[in-house]
């Protein structure tokens, strides 16, 4: 049996996060989540996603770059 296509989302908007979780995962994708740039930076350190999802207007003027 494969395993499911992992996601990594990026935004730090927790109400985008939750809706896009949702809807991924009833699709059966595996989501993994970050806040931040920081935070994905220290996922990625862990894990290779198949996909990453970055909202490109966070927190700092280039933080989605």
């Amino acid at each position: 049996m494969s395993q499911k296509p992992t996601i990594l989302l990026v935004d730090d908007d927790p109400d985008i996060i939750e809706q896009l979780t949702l809807m991924l995962e009833s699709e059966g994708y595996r989501l993994l989540t970050a806040a931040s740039r920081e935070e994905a930076e220290n996922l990625l350190t862990t894990c290779v996603p198949d996909l990453a999802i970055v909202d490109l207007m966070m927190e700092e003027m280039d933080a989605g770059f």
